[in-house]
């Protein structure tokens, strides 16, 4: 059909051109530009005409369903923008799969509003403003004496200050009980910072073992300006409301699984008042001064700071450290007093084996002492019963003589 309109609107143009051949020999010659004129512009208008006729025919169709469409998603884009009351808009973005956020205190019977991106963008930025800014994917560019090279991607510039704190976290998923997962590094104070390189140093003292754990870390790390939060499963940060049971005792030694496990369940005896929260007949709030006999509990585990629970647990191992290494210096101070009194104790056993060698020649020199004594001793008794017998005699002779 085209080529057919073509070829028609040539042999126009071209019947045109010998028609003004021919009335040239008769017409003026402005006679003749006039009237060819006046037929090129017809033709002209006759072209853009069908033209016109053409895209009306192929897209006039596309152009009124979809001037409908516009008009059906004029209320969706402003319940989106700020927010609706209206269910059909609300229906037709669930259907859509569209995620949809009621205003507080909505209810099947009463619907309520639906949040717009205005109101869902000021949570968000109520929630990054608890949360503080974090940094992701930062890639260890090198560690010396103690201060970290660190590459932070995006965003581009990142906004870390020197001086800022940064809490750092391995980053991953966490890992089962009793397998090494990701884990909490470290406070730094951020020393200098270069384009997307910042140099971070511990906050606190660094010990061997955290410079030897520093070596061995897993990469990349993830940086948060505050420490992150505990919170309740109805908070908006809670990363465990969505795992099962059997995820919890998987993720959560045993003496802390039970009060996630029991969290928004019945209360037990025993259980601290702190752990509870009242709800009327109706399941609303009820204060803690206004718990009555028909008030029903449920159970609240108690929250954690985190920052300051590895504050306590950084505290307890340097005390624990510094213990380790006054009993380990008290024990070579011990060890090393035990070899001087051993060797004390060696000299004095070899003074006590010459004193007992002495003694032995002391008491054969006795023996021998005490045996000339008795031998002596007896020949004194001897000589002296002679001396005695020689007197008697003297004595009776001189008594003969007289």
């Amino acid at each position: 059909m085209a080529i057919v309109f073509q070829l028609t609107l040539a042999l126009l143009l071209l019947g045109s051109f010998v028609a003004c051949y021919f009335c040239s020999k008769v017409w003026h010659w402005s006679q003749v530009l006039l009237a060819e004129t006046v037929f090129l512009l017809g033709l002209a208008f006759l072209i853009l005409a069908g033209e016109v006729f053409r895209i009306q025919q192929v897209y006039g169709k596309d152009n009124k369903q979809n001037l409908a469409r516009i008009e059906q998603l004029e209320p969706v884009v402003d319940g989106l923008q700020f927010g609706t009351n209206n269910l059909r808009v609300i229906n037709s973005l669930e259907a859509d799969e569209v995620p949809v956020r009621m205003m507080e205190g909505s209810s099947e019977d009463e619907p309520g509003r639906m949040l717009s991106v205005r109101d869902l963008d000021h949570e968000l930025g109520m929630v990054t403003r608890a949360r503080g800014r974090m940094w992701r994917d930062a890639s260890i560019a090198g560690i010396n004496n103690g201060t970290i090279a660190l590459t932070v991607p995006a965003p581009d510039p990142h906004g870390i200050k020197a001086g800022a704190i940064l809490y750092v976290f391995e980053q991953g998923q966490p890992a089962p009980l009793n397998q090494r997962g990701p884990s909490y590094i470290g406070e730094f104070r951020v020393s200098d910072v270069a384009g997307q390189q910042v140099q971070l140093q511990p906050a606190g003292e660094f010990d061997e073992r955290s410079v030897q754990r520093l070596s061995t870390t897993q990469s990349p790390w993830i940086l948060y300006e505050n420490m992150p939060l505990d919170q309740y499963p109805d908070g908006q940060m809670e990363i465990l409301t969505d795992v099962s049971a059997e995820q919890l005792k998987q993720l959560i030694p045993p003496q802390s699984v039970e009060e996630y496990l029991r969290q928004g369940g019945p209360t037990q005896p025993g259980d601290d008042d702190w752990n509870k929260v009242g709800y009327d007949q109706e399941g609303n709030y009820v204060p803690r001064d206004a718990w009555n006999g028909s008030t029903q509990f449920k159970y609240r585990r108690s929250l954690r700071d985190y920052n300051l629970l590895f504050q306590e647990a950084s505290k307890r191992y340097t005390q624990m450290e510094a213990d380790f290494n006054a009993l380990t210096a008290d024990n070579k101070k011990l060890e090393t007093a035990l070899a001087s009194a051993k060797k004390v104790q060696a000299a004095h056993e070899a003074e006590q084996q010459k004193l007992r060698t002495d003694l032995a020649g002391v008491t054969r020199d006795r023996e021998a002492i005490e045996a000339h004594r008795s031998q002596v001793e007896t020949q004194l008794s001897n000589a002296q019963g002679l001396l005695e017998e020689a007197i008697q005699q003297n004595t009776e002779l001189a008594k003969s003589m007289n």
